[in-house]
């Protein structure tokens, strides 16, 4: 069962979301520091994700906004209001925030209305009635109202944990990797309805997660963490299309990386092994020094007639040949290095092949080296 969003509500809606600005924040626990020292801003009604591996401080990060987590320096304002700061702590319960957890935390004993209604205690009866059938309505669960919490199936349950936490109307709602206990299409599923659902009532979002395709699909922005510091904070496609490390570009998606020396025009990298040097359309950014590294995706690599027209044109190996449904993943060797490339999966290739490939200028960007 899909929820459905009306959409004539959606692009109508006044935002009804806050702004969020962290600014410095660190995070220690002992001598261990979590988070050492990462900015960004969350306009009123954005939905911003925070990526990156086990470890980065994505979620740490996460419950410091929620105020589950105290800051040890820098500051988290919401609005116009310091909620974290030197010398202050707003306690979660007042800083118009609420959060979906991993854990759906469906109460077995109540039916779905009284598990929604819940966090709305203190009000009239007449009132959580009408805010719980609203957001049930909202999310496609009015005829599962008298259900209990084990008659409920994965999704129904996120589901449940999505209206209560949306029936208090925060301003801000944070999700700590809500998905990952939904297996792979529900999964799927559950990302466009939390997308729509955001959309609808206009609240901003903080979502974390591990997982680039989540990210991508959801975000307005995306905070990319590596070892607790921002790698890259940027719209999705950007991220994509133009990484600034090597870390963003081996993160989302899959990444050629070539090192070499970058020339003194700086649209050049030499690199071991091959006989050309490796062009670019654009100029390296300011960042990128001598040290760098050509980047470009799988799916840019081209081979055969196709890569005569290249700017970048080499001759290859193919070392690897899988196929994955929709394409084959090819693996090359080039002089000392190797690149990945995807070719239509009828293509008539196979180990040992000689073929020419080649890359546009327009498709390689340079990136700082880093050793390994």
């Amino acid at each position: 069962m899909s929820m459905t969003i009306d959409r004539t509500t959606t692009a109508t809606q006044e935002r009804v979301g806050a702004s969020l600005s962290v600014r410095d924040l660190r995070i220690h626990y002992g001598n261990v520091e979590a988070v050492k020292g990462i900015s960004f801003d969350i306009l009123p009604g954005e939905f911003l994700t925070l990526l990156g591996p086990s470890g980065c401080g994505k979620s740490t990060t996460l419950r410091c906004i929620a105020g589950l987590e105290p800051a040890s320096a820098g500051t988290i304002t919401i609005d116009d209001t310091v909620v974290a700061g030197p010398g202050k702590h707003v306690q979660p319960e007042k800083r118009g925030i609420n959060m979906v957890f991993q854990s759906y935390a469906v109460w077995p004993h109540m039916t779905v209305e009284k598990n929604v209604g819940y966090g709305l205690k203190g009000l009239q009866k007449d009132e959580i009635k009408t805010r719980v059938d609203e957001v049930l309505d909202l999310i496609g669960l009015g005829k599962f109202a008298k259900r209990y919490g084990t008659e409920l199936s994965g999704g129904q349950q996120q589901r449940v944990a999505l209206a209560r936490a949306i029936v208090t109307r925060p301003k801000v709602l944070l999700f700590d990797e809500p998905l990952s206990n939904l297996d792979a299409g529900l999964r799927e599923q559950m990302r466009f309805e939390i997308l729509a659902l955001q959309r609808a009532v206009g609240i901003t979002a903080v979502y974390v997660t591990h997982d680039q395709t989540e990210a991508m699909s959801m975000s307005d922005r995306v905070v990319l963490l590596n070892d607790g510091l921002v790698e890259q904070s940027d719209a999705p496609r950007e991220i994509y299309s133009r990484p600034r490390t090597e870390f963003a570009a081996n993160f989302v998606g899959h990444a050629n990386i070539l090192p070499g020396r970058l020339d003194g025009a700086r649209e050049r990298l030499t690199v071991p092994g091959i006989a050309t040097p490796v062009l670019a359309a654009e100029t390296a950014a300011n960042d990128v020094h001598e040290s760098a590294s050509a980047v470009f995706r799988a799916e840019s690599l081209l081979a055969g007639s196709a890569a005569e027209s290249a700017e970048n044109v080499w001759p290859a190996k193919v070392e690897r040949v899988s196929y994955l449904g929709r394409h084959l993943d090819v693996l090359y060797s080039v002089g000392d290095s190797k690149v990945r490339g995807e070719l239509p999966s009828a293509t008539p290739i196979v180990v040992g092949d000689t073929v020419t490939i080649g890359i546009r200028a327009s498709d390689v960007h340079f990136v700082p080296h880093t050793e390994a």
